[in-house]
């Protein structure tokens, strides 16, 4: 027997509700996670500076964002510009 169209989409639709709630309890344990080890690292911060020992520095998590393509000129990518993105200072100037 084969399925309908509306046996696919509905699949699909099932599908997708699953793997999204999935997705949103991984995303929540791992904020949970950060808290967590953002609080690990103040307090193994704290003893390293009583001890004299070097402190830990937390990895971020990197972002990306897609921009549409406005040709070559759309983003200006002087050295001094690229500096400013890098460090997160205003590129406005």
């Amino acid at each position: 027997m084969t399925k309908t169209i509306t046996e696919w989409i509905s699949e699909g639709e099932q599908l997708y509700a699953a793997s999204l709630q999935e997705y949103e309890e991984v995303n929540a344990k791992l904020q949970e996670l950060e808290i967590v080890l953002m609080q690990k690292q103040e307090e193994v911060n704290q003893i390293a500076q009583i001890i004299g020992k070097p402190l830990v520095e937390g990895n971020r998590r990197l972002t990306a964002q897609l921009v549409d393509d406005h040709g070559p000129k759309s983003v200006p990518n002087s050295p001094s510009t690229i500096a400013r993105a890098l460090t997160g200072r205003n590129l406005n100037r």
